[in-house]
């Protein structure tokens, strides 16, 4: 009998070490935001208000003015919402604004310090500016927030690596 119990406690740490490992555990696994992706959104959202999903499918089609337009125009409802900020930092990254990227962004991180999407996103701004040193400071940040991979970690280092190798 004891032996049984020894072998589903090996089988239940094994389990949980590959959970870990893997990412397969509920509530242990990372939240998936790449470039591109169509998910924008903090690692601690649960749901996103209506204008944040109409912004996604605007910048889905790389319709910035729009997204950006529509989040400008809700600002004032979502004070709090870090989502809501990136998006607005993405969007004008997008169009070429980027003092105005710059702001939306830090906002987004003093409300959400580990928002992934902001931390990239910013790096990738900073890599636009000139400004490797600051995107790898962030790029830091995220090793730090999922050291076990997450997809903005790998998109702001692969920006970092094409960067270097184009200055």
């Amino acid at each position: 009998m004891s032996s049984m119990i020894s072998k589903s406690l090996n089988i239940g740490r094994v389990i949980i070490i590959a959970g870990l490992v893997f990412g397969v555990m509920p509530g242990l696994t990372t939240h998936v935001l790449a470039a591109g992706s169509g998910d924008y959104s903090s690692s601690s959202s649960s749901s996103s208000p209506a204008v944040i999903n109409k912004a996604k499918k605007a910048i889905n089609k790389n319709d910035f003015a729009e997204a950006y337009s529509l989040l400008s125009q809700n600002e004032s409802n979502y004070k709090n919402n870090a989502d809501l900020y990136n998006l607005m930092g993405f969007s004008a990254r997008k169009l070429g604004q980027y003092d105005k990227s710059m702001q939306h962004y830090k906002r987004a991180l003093d409300i959400d310090p580990k928002h992934k999407g902001a931390l990239e996103y910013m790096g990738e701004l900073y890599l636009t500016l000139d400004q490797p040193d600051e995107a790898k400071a962030l790029l830091a940040r995220l090793k730090t927030i999922c050291p076990f991979g997450c997809n903005e970690k790998r998109e702001l280092t692969d920006a970092i690596a094409a960067w270097e190798a184009n200055n």
